[in-house]
């Protein structure tokens, strides 16, 4: 059974772990410790998108890949690859969503999302409850009203999801769950803004005042010239969960009906019979942000590669708290970052190129809705089709030592083969995705290598502790995404162990290995949803 095994995967786990043992003792703690410490040092501000922070560690990154021998594969010849930006600024005091008259609190019952580009918007129309936002014929699902026209539609967040492979499986649920594609379902059939209000099993994860917390920051959408190329086509408002039962007074439902009815896809649209007028305010401006591109040729097949990518920004300076406005982001993704450039080492110390080139990408605007990594994606300054893979390091902890790894998105390719090679190799388990209704997959940069078409993996340390119990590690990650997750508490740790962090490290780059060396080119699995959904380039 294990020989059986072996011969399936992609490269056998012994002979990939001897072809990158000098790579593998390449990566160290210590290395991976100093590059966090610097790129979350308040030096840089938080690394926000457009910032001086934010060129100062692009410019790290770049440096980082020379010195190692990569060459430059953004514009020009150069590392770099030019963003160019719209953003905008909520000026709540000029916001209002009024429910027959009647307003909203700002930052307590609605928040303000914006209209990609949009200095403001004044609507009013008859609200519209138009379910999840969705139609997915695929599914035999629509809950969306035939004409929206001059109606302001309500829906709510997420999709449905099941376990059944002919309705919303997690991949297919995490995809509808996308809100800017909801918005533009939206508007093709007439709607003229849309209101998203949470729900419960979102707020287990993320409450209300979370995303009150990040409204102050910018918003921003890259250009294509003088227009938006991404974001919001509509403008909306978003409510917490306990906003829903308002909006439902004249209707006869209940949220909690409604809420029940979710998950298990039985929504039908119906009018609230009320009237909403929603205005919103922001500052505008435009600024260009960087990705950082680099390359090491491989082989024979050095017209392929594997891309290792981590996004470069973070939330910046923003509302203080506990007396401290600047945004580290250590973890989320400092460590991402760091991760990327001990990988570079780790090829670069190889005694023999793979096959494959390698690809170190760094991107930007990721804390602002997977905008560098989109860009890239429509204006690769590599050639789109030669990308056979994406590995994408968003998290990389030194909290614990990690004794099992989830890899989320390998499931649906031959990339499960790879990261089956990489933790057997490394004497690790997999675990599947502990929180899929986080939909992680759709919500860190590897999203939009998948929407080309490109197979993707987001690896991750998982909750296992040595005995294979997860109920402190469990315990830790809530703790964690409560007390320091998009706050300035996410800071270095100099007194962590981050040999724990080399460790996950290490299977990462097993696993971007073990694409580059394989012969065949990653493919969907037969009837995979995101191979039915989205095309190769």
């Amino acid at each position: 059974m294990h020989l059986l095994f072996a011969l399936l995967l992609a490269v056998p786990p012994a002979d990939l772990k001897a072809q990158g043992d000098a790579g593998l003792k390449a990566i160290r703690g210590e290395a991976l410790s100093a590059h966090v410490r610097f790129l979350a040092d308040d030096l840089l501000e938080g690394r926000g998108t457009g910032t001086r922070g934010h060129a100062i560690a692009a410019r790290y990154l770049a440096t980082q890949l020379q010195g190692l021998g990569f060459a430059p594969a953004g514009e020009n010849g150069t590392f770099f690859q030019r963003v160019p930006f719209v953003g905008m600024t909520v000026q709540p005091e000029k916001c209002a969503l009024e429910i027959d008259g009647a307003p909203l609190k700002y930052g307590e019952e609605v928040l303000f999302p914006p209209r990609a580009g949009a200095a403001g918007d004044d609507v009013e129309g008859e609200l519209i409850f138009a379910g999840y936002g969705i139609a997915a014929p695929e599914f035999k699902y629509d809950d969306l009203p035939k004409d929206l026209k001059g109606k302001i539609a309500v829906v709510l967040y997420g999709a449905p999801q099941s376990d059944r492979p002919d309705f919303f499986p997690t991949a297919a649920s995490a995809v509808y769950s996308d809100s800017l594609e909801k918005a533009r379902r939206l508007k093709s059939r007439g709607a003229v803004a849309m209101i998203q209000v949470f729900t419960p099993r979102v707020a287990q994860h993320l409450p209300f005042p979370f995303f009150a917390r990040q409204a102050p920051f910018e918003s921003m959408a890259w250009r294509e010239g003088d227009a938006p190329g991404s974001g919001y086509v509509l403008p909306g408002a978003r409510l917490p969960f306990t906003s829903l039962q308002r909006l439902l007074a004249k209707s006869g439902q209940t949220a909690d009906d409604l809420f029940a009815k979710g998950p298990a896809g039985k929504l039908q649209p119906f009018p609230l019979q009320l009237r909403g007028h929603l205005k919103t305010s922001f500052t505008v401006r435009t600024f260009d942000s960087e990705n950082v591109v680099a390359i090491l040729r491989g082989g024979e097949r050095a017209n392929e590669s594997v891309v290792v990518g981590a996004h470069i920004d973070h939330l910046g300076i923003g509302p203080p708290m506990k007396g401290d406005a600047i945004y580290n982001g250590a973890a989320d993704d400092a460590s991402g970052l760091s991760a990327a450039i001990e990988i570079a080492r780790a090829f670069a110390a190889l005694p023999k190129r793979p096959p494959r080139s390698v690809v170190i990408l760094g991107v930007t605007g990721e804390e602002k809705g997977l905008q560098g990594s989109e860009y890239f994606s429509k204006h690769p300054t590599v050639p789109i089709e030669s990308i056979v893979a994406d590995v994408d390091l968003d998290g990389a902890s030194w909290t614990f030592e990690p004794f099992d790894m989830v890899m989320l998105g390998a499931e649906h390719s031959t990339l499960g083969r790879a990261a089956q090679a990489a933790l057997s190799a490394m004497g690790m388990k997999e675990s599947p995705d502990p929180e899929p209704e986080q939909v992680f997959f759709i919500r860190s940069d590897q999203y939009n290598f998948v929407k080309r078409g490109i197979p993707a993996v987001f690896p991750g340390a998982g909750w296992q502790d040595a005995q294979g119990n997860v109920e402190k590690r469990k315990a830790y990650d809530a703790w964690w995404t409560q007390n320091r997750y998009h706050q300035p508490s996410d800071e270095w740790v100099p007194d962590a162990d981050y040999a724990n962090m080399a460790k996950e490290v290490r299977v990462d780059f097993l696993l971007a290995l073990a694409v580059a060396l394989d012969p065949e080119r990653p493919q969907w699995n037969p009837g995979d949803v995101f191979g039915k959904m989205f095309t190769r380039p």
